[in-house]
């Protein structure tokens, strides 16, 4: 059955890396390869010509091969269908009670370029890829049989699909989008699934949210930067501090979290909508200090290039916040570029802690919740850092 897809050779000594398991193929690792459109499904062989199974391939992008299937020269039938199955059987054993779960992360599934999220009885899906784009019909058919969600939504809106060479779209599936009613870390949210950040949550944050709360004092004040929804925020004041600030620079979400703070019946808070930088400039001039400050900002770094103007970014967006800490106080500091390695952020967050004349204590190091799983040997999939320092 070899025949029946073309074959991909990788150059002489580019092989290790392969055969310890991380997904990807880089345009540079692979031999003269034959003309094939963007996502079509080819095999892997070694320098010598072994088969080392199968995925697809994307002449134009410098990930030029994801993995499917190892050790195979075909894809066998059901794959696809078992791969889902799979991912959601581990959901369920992960949070068998919750409302809001993602079912599906790319790699880490044997699905790369897949995301899908659940909230409530509504599905969202992103392809972000070529390959995966080729699937997605089945894909939705066999979503359909192991849900049947009343509301399915196709996210196609992210900016690899730019790199993809795939246009950006949002398609209603089935049912009516707009907002979903669901309970997330004992909150009542509204969630945009066709307009919102992402898929409508910060779903990989959920642990770290838990261990938030777990270190507040009763009583604590609290500061929500990038708030997006105010789930840190309003998860601490539901947890008994006494108040929380929130800061976006959209206006919608900040709406969102004043009709959130309504629904869960919590007291009026401050929230400021503007840069985030200005904000905390204008905060520290009015000489305001909390007790604890959350910085939970996009993605400074969406490619390695951008990776030295992030760097700086990340600094001084971590001094002006440890300068609103009180004493004793405590930072979470967080980064989702996953260029930007554990190791960088804690020397940023040193250099930022010198700068800012404060003594840090690192409590805990956390990464993203575990319905976001990590491959061993996939260091890129290992993206969000969140370090919990106490300030003196």
């Amino acid at each position: 059955m070899s025949d029946k897809l073309p074959h991909l050779r990788l150059k002489k000594g580019r092989d290790k890396r392969v055969r310890t398991g991380h997904p990807w193929v880089f345009s540079n690792e692979l031999q003269e390869v034959p003309d094939l459109p963007p996502g079509g499904l080819a095999v892997l062989d070694d320098p010598a010509g072994e088969v080392l199974g199968v995925g697809y391939f994307n002449p134009g992008t410098l990930i030029a091969f994801r993995w499917l299937q190892r050790g195979v020269d075909h894809l066998p039938e059901g794959w696809l269908e078992e791969r889902l199955g799979a991912a959601h059987a581990s959901r369920v054993r992960l949070y068998p009670a919750e409302d809001c779960c993602r079912i599906v992360f790319g790699e880490a599934d044997g699905l790369p370029g897949l995301v899908v999220d659940r909230y409530g009885d509504a599905l969202v899906v992103q392809s972000m890829t070529a390959g995966m784009e080729a699937f997605l019909p089945r894909i939705e058919s066999a979503l359909d049989t192991l849900f049947d969600p009343g509301v399915l939504v196709l996210r196609n809106d992210g900016r690899m699909r730019d790199l993809e060479g795939l246009p950006r779209s949002v398609e209603i599936r089935k049912g009516t989008a707009g907002d979903v009613h669901v309970d997330y870390l004992g909150l009542a949210l509204d969630v945009s699934l066709d307009e919102g950040q992402k898929t409508g949550l910060f779903l990989d944050q959920r642990e770290n949210v838990r261990s938030f709360v777990a270190h507040l004092e009763p009583g604590a004040s609290v500061l929500d930067v990038f708030a997006y929804l105010g789930v840190w925020g309003m998860s601490a004041l539901k947890a008994g501090a006494v108040s929380a600030d929130f800061v976006d620079a959209s206006l919608p979400a900040c709406r969102r979290v004043d009709a959130a703070l309504k629904a869960n019946a919590m007291p009026d808070c401050a929230i400021h909508n503007g840069d985030a930088f200005d904000v905390l400039r204008a905060l520290r001039r009015e000489g305001r200090t909390f007790d604890a400050v959350v910085v939970d900002p996009p993605a400074f770094a969406k490619a390695r290039k951008h990776l030295p103007e992030a760097v700086k970014a990340y600094g001084r967006l971590n001094e002006l916040a440890m300068a609103l800490v009180a004493p004793g106080g405590l930072l979470v500091s967080c980064s989702c570029s996953h260029h930007l390695s554990r190791e960088a952020l804690r020397e940023i967050l040193g250099g930022a802690a010198a700068r800012a004349g404060r003594e840090a204590v690192l409590l805990e190091t956390r990464g993203q919740a575990p319905d976001h799983p990590v491959l061993l040997n996939f260091p890129e999939g290992d993206y969000l850092k969140a370090f919990f320092l106490r300030l003196r």
